[in-house]
């Protein structure tokens, strides 16, 4: 006798898998053409026609997706940068270390994984027409951030004015970018990576108030 599984129908508490559309598979094979492109070329190099092709699609079809070249280029910086502000809303969950601290370790961790996407949005964003693109992503990682301290003051770590707590961390934002920057653009050694991250830990701590550090 066949069970409700061999008939197709539906059994009572069984998961099903997700369905991931044609679409949806053809839109990632885009952006992971074009992030591998980037990594190894520049902006100005990038075309649809390449991206296209790597993917496996024709130029026509990826149009159906992205309106232009510049579109998949900030859909690629969003997507880079929604695995950091994961990083940083999941900031806190250990009560091992400040959420600030693990705020940071995240931002390391994805300079690390994306650092030629990180690099391309702030080159780009020396452009009008994409300057807003990433000084909108630095302002949601600056409120992502805030929460993070919050969590550390409802803890009983930080001393200072909530109501500054944007402000500062603002500055270390683009600190931390900047410096970021510097270090991922060029060949540099694990070592460097930790010392930075030990600079900015102590920069963001003492910025922000934190007792004791």
């Amino acid at each position: 006798m066949n069970s409700q599984a061999d008939t197709g129908q539906s059994v009572p508490g069984a998961r099903r898998r997700p369905r991931v559309s044609k679409g949806d598979l053809r839109e990632k094979a885009l952006l992971d053409a074009a992030e591998e492109q980037l990594r190894h070329s520049s902006v100005a190099e990038l075309t649809m026609d390449s991206v296209a092709r790597k993917a496996g699609i024709t130029r026509s079809a990826a149009y159906f997706y992205f309106g232009s070249k510049e579109d998949v280029v900030h859909a690629v910086i969003e997507r880079a940068t929604g695995h950091l502000f994961t990083g940083l809303d999941a900031a806190g969950q250990a009560e091992a270390d400040t959420a600030l601290q693990q705020a940071l370790n995240a931002l390391l961790d994805n300079w690390r994984q994306h650092a030629h996407i990180f690099r391309v949005g702030i080159e780009l964003a020396a452009h009008p027409g994409y300057r807003h693109i990433w000084t909108g992503l630095i302002e949601h990682g600056v409120m992502l951030a805030c929460a993070a301290v919050a969590r550390d003051r409802a803890r009983g770590l930080v001393g200072t004015d909530p109501d500054e707590d944007e402000k500062l961390l603002r500055v270390v934002a683009w600190a931390c970018e900047r410096n970021c920057y510097l270090l991922f653009t060029r060949e540099h050694t694990a070592q460097e990576e930790s010392e930075l991250l030990s600079a900015l830990s102590v920069l963001a701590h003492r910025t922000l108030g934190y007792t004791g550090r």
